[in-house]
């Protein structure tokens, strides 16, 4: 009687406890949780935002000096190596000038002869020149006396014979004359030619700038166009990129461009589009300048980025989006206030906000504050 009565007791006690315990649960469901206030919200709106190209391309000098040899012959010097720093007019390299020296000799020895020969010849006509005044004032004087009969015609022709002797022997002189300054002139050419290939032995630097590349050193025998040494200028650089042929007509000259290498990025301007495209590729060349004196090298990558129109996104303030690892999601508030985690995935970075590519749509409304307190399903109030 006793036991059985326990047994009675136990049942009636687990059926209590299984009533409260559903009784709480169920409390426990109706009681909402306590909402998240002072949260901000934004509605998603698509924005015209500037659409961009970013085209690859090269890093060069706008200077960019290749001086090469203009005579044959053994190099005697190099005087430099590359990254070297050199002036305007700075001797860079000896060339063997005994054949450029020769031939300025004779060239030189030819003026020489052209002048002593003309200053003879103007002596002489300077004698000449008086002979023939005076021989033409006897004949002025006998031709009148001729007139008066005060001379015979034996005597006045002979004033005139003297008169044409001496006017023709001023004439030979001056055509004699004539022929030595010619001769002088060609002399005074071939001695500048041969000045000229004389200093084609002594190569120097056109530009102020750096040696960026030396091609021969000294006892190589170079030939006419051999190339010597290769000098830039290091204080203005340009991005040459290729552009593809359906973008061309969107880009112009002075139009500014944003310029990325490894180093930095910069704010260029379009200086020059080549008119012809490249046949391979399809695609037109275009020279980007860059600021004086930025920290560029010469044939390092780079991209620009042109801006070539507008499309319609999809975006959000940058910190509206939490990172988890590789995962990147967002609060989506629905009609009924409440907050919704959603994997997101994003597009280009705009600065403080961030395009959303998909995941999310339009007039949806993302939490922006907050954000650490929100969860899934928790009720959200704005301010």
């Amino acid at each position: 009687m006793m036991k059985q009565t326990t047994i009675r007791l136990i049942l009636i006690l687990a059926a209590a406890a299984s009533l409260a315990a559903c009784g709480s649960s169920e409390k426990a469901r109706e009681a909402p949780g306590e909402p998240v206030r002072g949260v901000q919200l934004e509605t998603v709106r698509l924005q015209a935002l500037p659409e961009f190209y970013e085209a690859a391309g090269t890093v060069r000098s706008v200077t960019t000096s290749i001086i090469s040899a203009q005579i044959s012959g053994t190099v005697l010097e190099m005087r430099v190596k590359a990254g070297d720093r050199v002036k305007r007019g700075q001797l860079l390299a000896v060339l063997d000038d005994r054949s450029p020296r020769a031939q300025l000799g004779a060239a030189q020895a030819g003026v020489e002869e052209a002048s002593q020969g003309l200053a003879e010849v103007e002596h002489g006509l300077q004698a000449a020149a008086s002979d023939r005044q005076f021989a033409e004032a006897t004949y002025r004087r006998y031709q009148g006396l001729l007139e008066k009969n005060s001379v015979s015609r034996q005597e006045f022709e002979g004033a005139e014979a003297r008169y044409k002797s001496a006017l023709a022997n001023e004439r030979a002189l001056q055509a004699k004359k004539k022929q030595i300054e010619a001769r002088g002139q060609q002399a005074r050419s071939q001695q500048e030619s041969a000045q000229t290939q004389f200093s084609y032995s002594r190569i120097t630097s056109p530009i102020d700038g750096v040696v960026t590349l030396k091609s021969v050193d000294a006892g190589t025998v170079v030939m006419p166009g051999t190339p010597l040494v290769t000098v830039e200028d290091p204080t203005r650089y340009r991005l040459e990129a290729s552009l593809p042929e359906q973008h061309l007509p969107k880009v112009s000259v002075g139009m500014a461009a944003s310029v990325k290498t490894e180093h930095a990025t910069f704010d260029g301007r379009v200086a020059e589009i080549v008119p012809s495209a490249d046949v391979g590729s399809r695609t037109f060349l275009i020279k980007v300048e860059l600021p004086r004196d930025c920290d560029c090298r010469s044939g390092e990558y780079g991209t620009a980025s042109f801006a070539i129109g507008q499309e319609k996104r999809l975006t959000v303030p940058r910190h509206a989006v939490l990172e988890h690892g590789e995962l990147e999601g967002l609060f989506v508030v629905n009609a009924q206030g409440t907050a919704e985690y959603r994997l997101v995935k994003t597009g280009k970075d705009l600065g403080e906000r961030v395009e959303i590519v998909s995941g999310l749509a339009e007039n949806e409304r993302v939490a922006t504050s907050q954000l650490e307190k929100l969860r899934d399903g928790v009720r959200v109030e704005e301010p």
